[in-house]
Parts: C-alpha cells; structure tokens; sequence
C-alpha cells in the first residue's frame, strides 16, 4: 500500500521532471536560428501566381515612393502580396539623391505598401551617405514613417567609426540613424 506522503513524493517528482523536460525543450528550440520572417507571408507554395521579372513602383501623390525589381515572384492573395527572389529596390530622397537595397529575398505587401529584403546567407550591405554602410541581415520598409528597419543586429561602419546595436532604424527623408539596444561604438 502506498502511503499518502510517498504518492505526494511521486507526483512531486512527476511534475518536476517533467517541467525540466519541458523546459530543456524550450531552450534546445529557442536557439534554432530562426528565419526572417518578412511580411508574414509564410509559405510560397500558397501562391497563386508565378511569375518571372517582377517590377513595382510605389507612387504617393504623383511622386514616387520606393520602386521594386525582382527576377521572380510568387503572388498571393489576388498579387496584393508577393514573395520575391533577387530583389533590388530603390528609394529617392533629398535633392534627387536615391538609396539603392538588394537582397537575395523579399516580401511585398502592395495594399500596405511595405516590402522586406533580407540575406540567406552572410548580411546585406547598403551603401549609405558620406562614406557610412549598413550591414544587417535583413531590412524592412514602414510607408507611413518612410523609415527602414533593420531585422535584427546592425553594424553601420564608416572611414574612422564603427557602431554595432540589437537593432537600426533609417529616416531616409531626415537622413537620420538611430542605432537601438546594446549599442557600441568604436572610434578608429
């Protein structure tokens, strides 16, 4: 017979090796490198249009926002989303300046008017005034702010500085850079 004190031992125990389990489960998948994610888009095989050499321009009172290449597309949701390979966009701002992103894959919302980019492998750079480059994994286009973000670590260096942060987000008509979270800055 077992006795009340040995069957709360027990069920103590159940419980403790299972919340163990559990969580070494949770850690061993948390540290999966997790993909970028995009706009939501999920999987390309939902699409319901292929197409090759994609080209979009975003327009904002007769101006143009941002325009978007890409050598192939994978349309979703009546083509108001696409996902998108070797994608090149372009952003004017300023005085007939443009900021030019390229990216092995992408994302385009057009109801939203928001695309992402981001790299397989390594990071994407971008070529930034004044001699400055973005390096990050992966960026993200806000319309409304015309902003960029960056997905996850960014690392902008320059002739005598270098700044790595979590995270980076670009004004591009302020031409401003706010570096965010665990910042650190080096000065050649």
């Amino acid at each position: 017979m077992i006795s009340a004190r040995n069957y709360a031992k027990f069920v103590l125990s159940f419980f403790v090796v299972g919340f163990s389990l559990f969580l070494v489960f949770s850690l061993f998948s948390g540290l999966k490198k997790k993909a970028f994610q995009g706009l939501g888009l999920d999987d390309a095989q939902e699409a319901e249009v292929r197409i090759q050499k994609l080209s979009f321009v975003q327009t904002e009172t007769g101006l143009v926002s941002w325009s978007l290449d890409a050598s192939e597309a994978d349309l979703t949701e009546k083509g108001r989303k696409a996902l998108l390979k070797n994608v090149s966009v372009t952003i004017p701002y300023g005085d007939q300046q443009q900021l030019f992103l390229k990216g092995d894959e992408g994302a385009v919302d057009t109801e939203n008017k928001a695309f992402s980019l981001w790299k397989r492998t390594g990071l994407m750079t971008v070529e930034l005034e004044k001699g400055y480059t973005l390096h990050t994994r992966g960026l993200q286009w806000h319309e409304a702010e015309r902003e960029i973000v960056s997905q996850g670590e960014a690392r902008i260096t320059g002739t005598r500085i270098e700044i790595h942060g979590n995270s980076l987000r670009v004004s591009v008509d302020r031409q401003e850079m706010v570096v965010i979270g665990d910042v650190q800055a080096l000065v050649h």
